[in-house]
């Protein structure tokens, strides 16, 4: 198995430098363009493009019990050609093998938490709320989230670990498969949740037998729903511990004195986890220690990545 397939990121057409926006103009965002899109295939849409370029800027509005989008200016009801288009284009995506999607903040279509005109409470846009409907755990985040270090990471990491799932699905694969699969990922779903991770355990010691459709979704589902609980400090901690135990028989007591001494210092905050991460991958291939290698959480999207984009 490829250890990195390519994630098909949906993502708001304009973020990629596309003049759909309102006024002709567009919102590049520089990390993807120039450096997220040489590891993704990009899937953009832009509903309010269905109303032509220029147009009238939009807002959201309660009426009658629904979501409505009227012009800023006029007051005009522009609802129904970006319904019909999402009606349309939301159920292609939900069958498109979607890995991801990035959505433009504060948008009326695409936005996530959208100030709406009447309403206390945000909303999320038209075509945000019926994709996050119809995909409920698709790894989603605003343009603006990104620009976050540890949400980029953190999005970035369940793209990739979606793609994976998709592509271990997408293959002819068998009840072994699974399980092999399954103990690859091992660290990486315990590093977020314990109790996740041992229900996701049961669920594929019964995957035998079981109607292939119901095994893929349901692995699907319960994976991603355990990837999207935050790590803490903490559960980084008990991972490296757990890593570093394979070495007990094969370094010296210097070094893994010093290996569980930066074990320590990052339990204290004071080395960032991926600096440990990368100290074990070296002693793993150092001793090549087969199961320890094969963790994707030792390698969870491309290194370059891991190295010079993601991190700040």
């Amino acid at each position: 198995m490829n250890p990195h397939p390519t994630p098909n990121l949906g993502v708001s057409q304009c973020l990629l430098g596309e003049p759909v926006r309102y006024d002709g103009g567009h919102r590049r965002e520089a990390f993807l363009v120039e450096r997220l899109a040489r590891h993704v295939t990009w899937v953009p849409v832009c509903p309010e493009a269905v109303l032509g370029t220029p147009r009238e800027p939009m807002h959201l509005v309660r009426e009658g019990g629904r979501l409505a989008l009227r012009g800023n200016e006029t007051g005009g009801d522009c609802t129904g050609p970006v319904q019909d288009f999402v009606q349309g284009r939301v159920p292609a995506l939900a069958d498109a093998g979607l890995d991801g999607y990035i959505f433009k903040a504060r948008s009326p279509s695409c936005g996530l938490e959208v100030r709406v005109a009447n309403e206390a409470e945000p909303a999320a846009g038209l075509f945000a709320a019926a994709l996050t409907d119809a995909l409920p755990d698709l790894p989603v985040v605003e343009e603006a989230g990104m620009a976050i270090s540890n949400t980029r990471e953190a999005f970035v990491e369940r793209i990739f670990a979606h793609a994976r799932v998709r592509e271990l699905f997408a293959a002819p694969w068998t009840p072994a498969d699974l399980v092999r699969f399954h103990t690859r990922e091992k660290m990486l779903l315990l590093s977020h949740d314990r109790v996740g991770y041992d229900q996701l355990g049961r669920f594929v010691a019964k995957a035998a037998g079981q109607p292939r459709n119901e095994v893929a979704h349901g692995y699907l589902q319960r994976f991603m729903r355990v990837l999207a609980t935050p790590v803490s400090v903490g559960q980084h901690v008990n991972v490296l511990q757990h890593m570093a135990g394979h070495f007990r028989e094969h370094l010296d007591p210097s070094r893994q004195a010093s290996l569980h001494g930066a074990i320590d210092a990052c339990r204290r905050g004071e080395c960032p986890p991926r600096d440990i991460y990368a100290r074990i991958r070296a002693i793993a291939r150092e001793l090549d220690i087969q199961w320890v290698r094969e963790q994707s959480i030792l390698n969870p999207f491309p290194q370059e990545l891991l190295n010079e984009e993601i991190h700040d």
